[in-house]
């Protein structure tokens, strides 16, 4: 039986609100050595931990000056890590045995006294992979040992199970990531348009003026709306829904300005065709009048995004506002 002085030593730093972490990594140790490395979790009756009537920093000091590993369980970055951030300064003094320090990194920030070393992240399998493999197998992983933990082979049928074992225990246990609540609206009225990927190759291969042909035809029959905001509806007198046919705003619109030339439309088709092409769409300044409002707005097309999963393609269309007096239009022009 090994002497338990002349086990390698592992020392998992970590709050004690993150226990459950630190229970789960002891776990996969103490079933993946045979007891072949003595832990030191502060957290667990199970671990070497200081007894009761010890003083604390003592007990810490001496397990970490001799620890061979440490492994920081890092997850809320709005905490304070000033405790854990001392232990990982004392298992790495100069003046005691060499320690590898090794992150689990639990949250999506990373903590930067320790980014520019490779972390563990436990929500990806890889990293857990990578990680199990090294430490059941590297004959380097603890520092002056004498060789390997295990006799497992490197990426073995063992070794894969561990990790999955791994990590599927560790994502029971982490704790949710709540992101900060925002807001945010357009400052112009916006319509995301959709078109089938199936569509889209009609107009690249077709020429340009079928291209056109093509792509005011399906604005005007196919193309949906699948996001837009309250202000672009008043601009066509109705509410928008996701799924509605772009075709139907238009024959609203339509309805109210009869006798309009409707030379938007076709210069949002030059630039939907342009978007669906991967070229710069054209800069047109075809005004259109609201229905609520009877302002005057240009469509401009601002971005593209293509969706193979969904096979399809998205126009995200912004309609600038534009100050009308009588048949002149009022542009701001920079000074010379």
């Amino acid at each position: 039986m090994t002497d338990d002085k002349s086990k390698p030593y592992l020392f998992i730093s970590h709050k004690h609100v993150d226990s459950k972490i630190a229970d789960v990594i002891s776990r996969f140790v103490r079933m993946n050595t045979g007891g072949r490395v003595k832990i030191f979790q502060s957290s667990s009756p199970g671990s070497e931990h200081p007894k009761p009537g010890d003083n604390l920093n003592k007990s810490l000091k001496q397990a970490l000056w001799s620890t061979n590993v440490l492994i920081l369980i890092y997850t809320n970055p709005n905490q304070s890590w000033h405790y854990c951030m001392w232990e990982c300064g004392l298992a790495s003094h100069p003046a005691s045995p060499d320690t590898k320090i090794i992150v689990f990194q639990c949250t999506s920030a990373a903590l930067s006294v320790f980014s520019e070393q490779v972390n563990v992240n436990v929500k990806s399998l890889a990293d857990v992979q990578k990680f199990t493999n090294t430490f059941l197998t590297d004959p380097d992983f603890f520092p002056s040992s004498q060789g390997a933990i295990t006799e497992h082979q490197p990426n073995g049928q063992e070794v894969a199970e561990a990790a999955v074992d791994l990590y599927e225990q560790l994502q029971k246990v982490l704790p949710v990531e709540h992101e900060e609540p925002s807001e945010g609206w357009p400052a112009w009225p916006f319509l995301r348009l959709q078109i089938s990927q199936e569509s889209a190759n009609r107009i690249c291969d077709a020429s340009p003026e079928q291209g056109l042909q093509i792509t005011n035809e399906l604005i005007q029959s196919e193309c949906v709306v699948v996001e837009g905001d309250k202000v672009a509806g008043y601009l066509f007198g109705t509410n928008l829904t996701n799924g509605m046919k772009f075709g139907r705003i238009l024959s609203r619109w339509k309805e109210e300005y009869p006798n309009s030339k409707s030379k938007w439309i076709e210069a949002l088709s030059r630039q939907i065709m342009a978007g669906t092409q991967d070229e710069f769409p054209p800069s047109e300044w075809e005004l259109m009048q609201g229905i609520d409002n009877q302002n005057w707005y240009a469509p401009m097309l601002n971005r593209v995004r293509k969706l193979p999963s969904q096979q399809c393609i998205q126009f995200d269309i912004y309609f600038h506002k534009f100050d009308v007096q009588g048949d002149s239009v009022d542009i701001n022009v920079p000074n010379h």
